[in-house]
C-alpha cells in the first residue's frame, strides 16, 4: 500500500515538475530574446553596424585617470583599429613606444619599452568601451533581460546582462550588465567584472560601473566623449572612482594606418 502511494504521487508530481520545468525554459527563452532584441534596438539607436563595421579604421585618444590606484596614474595612448578585424596599434603620446594586437597576438616595440597595464589586457579594453554596444554584437553572447530597472543619476533604466560562452576570448566569465534609456534605447553604461588573470589573478574584484557620457556624432555613430568609472555597493551604482577623457575620436579610410606587427617589436 505504501509504495502504492508513493509510486502515486511521484506520478502526480511529474506533470507539475514539468509544467515547472517548462515554466522556466518559456521565462529564460522569453528574458534571452527581449534581451538580445533590446541590444539590437540600442546598436541601431547608436547607428547601426553597418556603419560601425564600415566606416573605415577607429582612431581616438583614451586618458584614464586611476586617482584611486595612485594620485598620478594615468594610462594615455592615441589608439586605431580596424572594428572588422580588432586589428589595433596605439601610440603613447610624448615618446616612441607603439603597442597593439593582431590575430589575437599582443606585442610592444621598443621591446624592452613598458607600459601601465599589460598589453595584452589593454590592447583592446578601452575600445571595448567606447564600442559599448557595439561590442556586444557577438555570436558568442548571450542575453538576459533583467526584471528590475536600476537608476542612474535620478534616472531609470532597462538592464541587459552579457554573458560569455567559452570562445569568448581571454575572459569568457566576464559579465556585462547595459544601462538601456526606455525611450531612446540609447545605452547609458554598464556595470561589469574583470576576470582576465593579468590584472585579477586571485579572481574578479567588485563590479564597477562605467557611463558613457556626452554622445558624440562620428560620422553616424554616436560614442562617448568621456567616461566616468564608480563603485558598486549592493548591488547599486555608488561613488565616483576614475574617469576617462576620450578626444581626438575619427575615423580614416581604411588601411590608413599600418596595424600589422612591427618587426622588432617584442610578443607579450
Amino acid at each position: 500500500m505504501t509504495s502504492k502511494l508513493i509510486l502515486a504521487a511521484g506520478i502526480c508530481c511529474l506533470p507539475l515538475i514539468s509544467c515547472t520545468t517548462n515554466k522556466e525554459d518559456s521565462t529564460e527563452q522569453t528574458q534571452a530574446k527581449e534581451g538580445h532584441d533590446l541590444v539590437m534596438k540600442s546598436i541601431e539607436a547608436h547607428g547601426g553596424t553597418e556603419k560601425w563595421y564600415n566606416n573605415g579604421q577607429l582612431q581616438f585618444r583614451w586618458t584614464y585617470h586611476m586617482s584611486d590606484k595612485e594620485p598620478e596614474k594615468v594610462l594615455d595612448s592615441i589608439q586605431t583599429i580596424d572594428p572588422k578585424s580588432l586589428a589595433i596599434v596605439h601610440e603613447v603620446p610624448d615618446s616612441n613606444i607603439r603597442f597593439g594586437m593582431k590575430d589575437g597576438r599582443s606585442w610592444i616595440l621598443p621591446a624592452e619599452a613598458k607600459f601601465g597595464s599589460p598589453v595584452a589586457f589593454w590592447s583592446l579594453t578601452p575600445y571595448y568601451f567606447i564600442g559599448i554596444p557595439f561590442v556586444f554584437n557577438d555570436p558568442n553572447a548571450s542575453f538576459e533581460k533583467l526584471p528590475d530597472m536600476m537608476a542612474f543619476e535620478a534616472k531609470d533604466y532597462t538592464q541587459v546582462k552579457i554573458t560569455f560562452n567559452e570562445k569568448a576570448g581571454d575572459s569568457p566569465d566576464d559579465y556585462y550588465v547595459l544601462l538601456i534609456d526606455p525611450k531612446t534605447n540609447l545605452t547609458k553604461g554598464a556595470y561589469y567584472t574583470v576576470t582576465n588573470k593579468l590584472v585579477a589573478p586571485d579572481g574578479p574584484g567588485p563590479a564597477k560601473f562605467i557611463s558613457l557620457d556626452n554622445l558624440k556624432d562620428v560620422d553616424g555613430i554616436l560614442m562617448a566623449s568621456g567616461h566616468r568609472t564608480f563603485e558598486m555597493v549592493d548591488g547599486k551604482i555608488a561613488d565616483q572612482m576614475r574617469y576617462t577623457d576620450v578626444s581626438e575620436v575619427k575615423y580614416l579610410p581604411a588601411d590608413t594606418v599600418d596595424l600589422s606587427i612591427p618587426e622588432g617589436a617584442e610578443m607579450q
